[in-house]
């Protein structure tokens, strides 16, 4: 198979996927759970560490500065280089995927996180300013909860990042996930098995995106009530 399109490769065979997922579901919906809580726990920790890091920045502009280089950096060369690196450091496992997936999604959340909690609206910078209230006390009580709406749009981006870099560290460590399926099916151009974790991923995408965007809209019609 060297040279040419193939372009009958370029619409999928439904109902031979259709039979792959009924016939093997246990098999490819363990690979996709892999792949999933890995996503999941890696855009957690990316969070979690992005709005602290953003609060961290905001108290302390030191800790502004010294990051400054760092996303700049990131956003430099594609963090996917750095995935060989990782493995080498930490060995083979769960928790090298979650670094690697977690890396990737870090730097453009808190860029979103620290942007959000910078634009508290004037009014409520000046409620802090009347009430004399501590940095810690305003950020919990004022900020965060005026800059929610951004943050929680904010882990849409994560996750969708999260899932790239959990498939690109099985494509290194092809143990099992998604990614090893489509590293293993595209070595006997499997087209079927490729097409069929492809829709894993979109389902997983939508349903994620679609939780993440009604979280948002229920925190919007909160604020206007």
């Amino acid at each position: 198979m060297t040279g040419g399109i193939h372009w009958e490769f370029l619409v999928p065979r439904v109902p031979k996927i259709v039979d792959l997922l009924t016939t093997h579901h246990s098999h490819y919906l363990s690979h996709w759970w892999s792949t999933f809580s890995v996503s999941v726990l890696a855009s957690l920790l990316a969070f979690l560490g992005a709005v602290l890091l953003s609060i961290l920045a905001l108290r302390f502009r030191v800790v502004e500065l010294l990051a400054i280089p760092v996303v700049a950096l990131s956003q430099s060369f594609p963090l996917q280089a750095i995935a060989p690196l990782v493995l080498i450091v930490l060995g083979v496992g769960t928790r090298s995927k979650v670094i690697i997936a977690m890396t990737i999604a870090f730097f453009p959340v808190y860029g979103s996180c620290l942007g959000a909690l910078k634009t508290t609206p004037r009014p409520l910078e000046a409620l802090l300013a009347t009430c004399n209230s501590s940095f810690f006390r305003g950020v919990f009580l004022i900020r965060l909860p005026a800059a929610l709406p951004a943050i929680v749009s904010s882990l849409k981006t994560g996750f969708t990042l999260a899932v790239l870099g959990t498939v690109v560290a099985e494509f290194i460590q092809p143990d099992e996930g998604i990614g090893s399926l489509i590293l293993v099916a595209q070595s006997n151009y499997n087209m079927d098995v490729i097409y069929l974790c492809v829709f894993l991923l979109i389902v997983q995408g939508v349903f994620v995106y679609s939780s993440m965007s009604t979280i948002e809209s229920l925190i919007l019609r909160q604020r206007r009530t």
